[in-house]
């Protein structure tokens, strides 16, 4: 259990954000903590609508600790982690 900084940039959305994260935290919470800085503000909102999250460009799974996916995937501190809907 330790924050975390990353880049957190929505699909769309020109203005990434500086999200500190736990490396505890899901993919899935790491992404709705992406979406809320874009998500109603520049990005329409989707009602009902879920996310993806996507680091060096590959879909990883919500379910999944960013600690693991970390460890696996060599992610730095102020690496992007991109969220889009999920389709």
């Amino acid at each position: 259990m330790a924050l975390f900084p990353i880049y957190g940039v929505f699909e769309g959305d020109f203005v990434p954000h500086l999200v500190a994260i736990d490396t505890d935290n899901s993919m899935a919470e790491i992404a709705d903590a992406v979406a809320i800085h874009s998500v109603g503000r520049r990005i329409k909102a989707k009602p009902g609508g879920t996310y993806e999250a996507l680091i060096a460009d590959e879909v990883v799974p919500l379910d999944r600790n960013f600690g693991e996916v970390m460890a696996e995937k060599g992610v730095a501190p102020l690496d992007f982690v991109t969220v889009r809907y999920a389709a």
